[in-house]
């Protein structure tokens, strides 16, 4: 086996990245507001807890993009501002959607029906649009066929930041569009930050940046 790098084998794709921020609910600050404070919220049927810097961080990750996944397990979209944002900002083109929560899938499913799949030959062999998650579909997966690439949120991992970003690259191909979608006063650019400098978004990071002092 011989191993060479993208460039040493003639790829000289360029990455064009474009930022989106879309205003969410009021609902989403108000309960990620209320968090930071509390860190806990609780419902008439589940609890929202967040005791820990690690928990608090994820939380706060999950609820900023409209999703969340409760104690028990259960999930829940809340918000759909962002894959609602998607459909109409993109519409007429083919696209790949990259999402962090399976509660974001639901999202996207909700929101654009027939028109969105999870599986690779049925993307390249109709005219819809593919959603997939940001570890499994990070590596050994060409969408050389969408028009762009679009972020719904942002993985923690450097590692994943990168190999996510070529997923458009082929030797013929030198533009790739790739267009994160954040939510305003969200933590999907300060996660940003950090990874696009090659370092994970951390729990000491996230502390610094919120100014806490949590365990």
């Amino acid at each position: 086996m011989i191993k060479f790098t993208q460039q040493e084998a003639g790829f000289s794709s360029k990455v064009n990245e474009h930022f989106l921020n879309v205003k969410m609910k009021p609902l989403t600050y108000q309960l990620t507001k209320q968090l930071k404070k509390d860190l806990v919220i609780e419902g008439k049927e589940h609890n929202i807890v967040a005791d820990t810097a690690v928990k608090l961080m994820q939380k706060l990750h999950q609820m900023y993009s409209g999703t969340i996944k409760f104690e028990d397990g259960s999930r829940m979209c809340f918000d759909l501002s962002k894959a609602e944002f998607i459909k109409e900002y993109f519409q007429g083109k083919k696209i790949g959607i990259y999402y962090k929560f399976i509660a974001e899938l639901d999202a996207l499913k909700q929101v654009f029906g027939e028109d969105l799949t999870t599986d690779l030959d049925e993307f390249n062999d109709t005219d819809k649009n593919i959603a997939l998650q940001f570890i499994s579909g990070r590596e050994g997966i060409s969408l050389k066929n969408a028009d762009c690439l679009v972020a719904y949120n942002i993985d923690f991992s450097a590692t994943t930041f990168f190999q996510f970003r070529d997923r458009l690259t082929t030797k013929e191909r030198t533009e790739n569009d790739l267009y994160w979608v954040f939510s305003e006063n969200g933590i999907e650019r300060k996660i940003y930050n950090a990874v696009s400098k090659k370092k994970n978004f951390t729990k000491s990071i996230f502390q610094k940046e919120y100014n806490l002092k949590l365990k």
